[in-house]
């Protein structure tokens, strides 16, 4: 993709922006925390409390497979005290501000999930999508938040605690309710939903492939379509924040009524205004998902 590309010049660029040294923690009182994608905000915001000043760096309403930072955006991570990113090369440029930020502490939200590798070795980066992986994920969260500001330790314990018993809940939740549909594939755009499948026993039928930037052809809107028909499906699932389509002229070719299933990488506006957040909207998935499964 070419988002990576002028990535160095953007760094280089944003050290003029940094002026004056950051402030510390012990200097504003609260730990300053940058995420890379909406569910580490869910994470860092739920843990962190009234103990930090947690942002995200993508907007809402864009996918992380479509945005890329600018100068000033590489120039606020100067100010963290934690930078927290998934890896698994979804946003692999955050660890282009470690050579100019060597006082923040990065936290690789993904560590001790075992990843899926797809065609070409490529690893999947969606392991948010899964509510096992979150339990790990917000585990991660929590030790870094604990590791930059000690003295909250038993603050972000406690708000940690409260969140595994909700995450734990959801996973019971998807196990429980996957574990009793009759049908056990599904369709969707992008293969975003590889670990869900993967965890409670699914099958995930895409149309392309990771990169939801990619334009179907005719022959994989066409596989889509005889997919359909072939298995009787009757709901496939588009996403919020790519476009429909696709799944529009899937659906209608086969017969098929479309819902939603989320990604999540990123919450829209609307979202927002609603006060949506990650536990609501896997709760939303897991509905259509029993829905269309049924």
């Amino acid at each position: 993709m070419k988002r990576f590309i002028g990535l160095a010049l953007i760094v280089i660029l944003a050290l003029s922006f940094m002026g004056c040294k950051r402030q510390s923690v012990a200097d504003t009182g609260k730990t300053t925390v940058y995420t890379t994608i909406y569910p580490l905000y869910f994470m860092a915001k739920e843990i962190g409390g009234d103990r930090i000043d947690v942002t995200n760096i993508i907007p809402a309403g864009i996918s992380a497979h479509e945005w890329e930072p600018g100068t000033r955006d590489m120039a606020r991570l100067y100010e963290a005290d934690l930078i927290i990113y998934i890896g698994l090369d979804l946003d692999s440029w955050i660890l282009k501000t470690q050579s100019s930020d060597s006082n923040a502490i990065y936290c690789k939200a993904s560590e001790n999930i075992e990843p899926i590798k797809e065609e070409g070795n490529t690893v999947n980066p969606h392991v948010w999508l899964s509510p096992k992986n979150a339990l790990i994920m917000a585990d991660n969260v929590k030790k870094a938040l604990v590791d930059v500001n000690q003295s909250d330790s038993a603050y972000f314990e406690a708000n940690y605690n409260a969140l595994r018993q909700r995450l734990e809940e959801l996973d019971r939740q998807y196990s429980e309710t996957l574990s009793n549909v009759p049908r056990k594939s599904f369709v969707v755009y992008h293969k975003a939903f590889s670990y869900m499948a993967r965890d409670y026993g699914l099958e995930e039928i895409t149309v392309i492939g990771l990169d939801d930037e990619q334009e179907p052809s005719l022959a994989q809107i066409s596989r889509g379509i005889d997919y359909c028909k072939a298995n009787g499906i009757k709901y496939i699932f588009a996403e919020p924040l790519v476009t429909s389509k696709p799944m529009q002229t899937i659906a209608a070719g086969a017969g098929a009524q479309i819902l939603t299933l989320n990604p999540l990488d990123g919450l829209t506006e609307e979202e927002e205004k609603n006060g949506d957040d990650y536990i609501s909207i896997m709760q939303e998935n897991l509905k259509n998902l029993q829905k269309a499964l049924e």
